[in-house]
């Protein structure tokens, strides 16, 4: 491991320094008293277009309809599928549907302070959209070797390098997908703690992808580690201002890609997002710290491991019931990905039923296909679920049970640790990922507290997948890091807050009164 990345304070001090906390005027971010307002509340001038546009590179037209795929996958299954499986090579029809279900447009628009916001199909941290995706293939029917960029604005692809560019990436698959974030469309509003949410929206984005992959029947591997400078190269991004924080490999065997004598630089004029950019310094100090320099450094990275053991239970467990294959709803995963919404209104009348509870928590943990999984814990607040003591849990998955570690009524601590936000108090459930960051860093070094991050928010929204397959509703939402720990203590003690996705029974809609 190069002393750099084996440096860990930088991930414990970065760690520290974006915490949100309870101050004198509300929830702010960093270390006591060093908190400045937001870049979003003193010049909203600046605030960013949030499309990468090359200006001179054609539109490739893709396909845009999503219609069912012919495995018939149940989402739920799709969702949980290892990435292992399936003989599917991918093709133009699958980038298209990974562009669009993973970081593409849906038709739904808000308006904010004057900004008309379109979402998209993989949720962003405060709509702040910043994520890009690359592909890398060989030549696929109806389209040739090269590199594309995906255009979220207009759906379609630009070819960014014509040729086959796959080996100057690391990863041997038919198509290589990349993952990259543009930091400050999300930084003008949240500031260094756009670092984090840069793997939190990747995770979120690409728990998508792989679910759609699943569903092609296409085999999909996620890889963390890789050779950060020269992956960069490849994209043509500066690894500054714009990074890569994942890759996928799409597909097995085709011809190999071929060796490659060093790629020429591009230099492709791209539209400006904002008149002036604001830098950050945590956020690529932060980055460097955590980069690998070469492939034979990334190489060395993905055979590390971390015991993943867990300490004996000493509560009360209760065994989960799931529903078993042929039992799950039979809906795509296409056609849940296009009616997802985040869920802020709760039936605080009724329970959520156990083997939905049961379901959800054993689909979103079961392992999938990946070159490293750091372990993470998933605490729950139980506010209302058939036959449940409610209570504070752990989620054993290798166990297939839940540990119930305290009784009571938590409701008004939910949304305390929440920032004060009531729905969490209504959620049925709080499901919160955290991580022992000690050995994990000892382990990766600041890159694994890159891999936790992103895992906490894909396991997130696997989870927020599996509860529209099933008819309920989710939403991820945010708290202050110390009082998490502090409440999940003394279990939680010592450990790191990661993410947190609150779930449950939606509040049915008031239909609307006749004239």
């Amino acid at each position: 491991m190069s002393s750099r990345n084996a440096d860990v304070r930088a991930a414990l001090e970065f760690h520290a320094a974006t915490r949100y906390w309870r101050g004198g005027d509300g929830i702010v971010m960093g270390t006591p008293p060093d908190v400045e307002n937001g870049i979003w509340e003193e010049d909203r001038s600046l605030e960013p277009y949030p499309f990468k546009v090359y200006e001179t590179l054609e539109p490739i037209a893709i396909p845009r309809d999503v219609p069912p795929s012919p495995s018939e996958l149940p989402a739920l299954a799709a969702v949980s599928a290892t990435g292992r499986d399936g003989t599917g090579a991918p093709d133009l029809a699958l980038l298209a549907r990974i562009g669009r279900l993973s970081n593409g447009l849906l038709d739904r628009t808000v308006t904010v302070r004057g900004t008309t916001i379109t979402y998209r199909t993989a949720g962003g941290t405060g709509a702040r959209y910043h994520l890009e995706l690359y592909f890398a293939c060989a030549d696929l029917p109806g389209l040739g070797a090269g590199l594309y960029h995906y255009a979220a604005h207009d759906h379609s692809l630009r070819r960014v390098r014509s040729g086959d560019v796959r080996s100057a990436l690391g990863v041997e698959a038919p198509v290589v997908l990349a993952v990259t974030s543009t930091f400050w469309r999300n930084a003008w509003r949240y500031k260094a703690r756009a670092y984090r949410h840069a793997f939190w929206d990747a995770g979120t984005s690409l728990s998508q992808a792989l679910a759609v992959a699943a569903s092609a029947g296409v085999p999909a591997e996620l890889v963390l580690g890789f050779a950060d400078q020269e992956v960069n190269a490849v994209l043509g991004i500066d690894g500054v201002r714009e990074a890569t924080v994942a890759l996928c490999a799409l597909g097995h065997g085709g011809a190999p890609a071929p060796e490659l004598a060093a790629l020429p630089p591009l230099d492709l004029p791209v539209r400006p997002v904002s008149p002036r950019e604001v830098e950050f310094p945590a956020i690529p100090a932060m980055h460097l710290a955590s980069s690998l320099d070469t492939a034979a450094e990334a190489a060395a990275w993905r055979s590390r491991s971390v015991d993943a053991d867990r300490p004996e239970p000493a509560g009360p467990l209760t065994t989960l019931d799931p529903l078993p294959d042929d039992a799950l709803p039979p809906e795509p995963v296409e056609e849940v990905i296009l009616r997802r919404r985040s869920t802020r209104n709760y039936d605080t009348s009724v329970e959520l039923g156990f083997r939905d509870f049961s379901t959800l928590l054993d689909r979103s943990s079961r392992a999938y296909a990946a070159d490293v999984r750091p372990p993470l814990d998933c605490y729950l607040i139980v506010n209302a679920v058939e036959g449940l003591t409610p209570g504070v849990y752990l989620h054993h998955p290798a166990r297939g049970a839940v540990e119930l570690l305290r009784a009571g009524d938590f409701r008004a601590d939910a949304a305390r640790i929440a920032v004060g936000q009531e729905y969490c108090a209504n959620a049925h459930v709080n499901a919160y990922w955290l991580a022992d960051l000690g050995p994990l860093l000892a382990a990766y070094g600041n890159r694994g507290y890159r891999a936790a991050q992103l895992t906490s928010a894909l396991q997130a929204g696997k989870l927020h997948l599996g509860t529209h397959a099933l008819g309920l509703g989710a939403v991820g939402s945010t708290s202050a890091d110390d009082e998490v720990v502090e409440f999940f203590s003394p279990h939680a003690a010592g450990k790191s807050y990661l993410f947190v996705t609150v779930f449950g029974v939606k509040r049915p809609r008031t239909a609307s009164p006749r004239p």
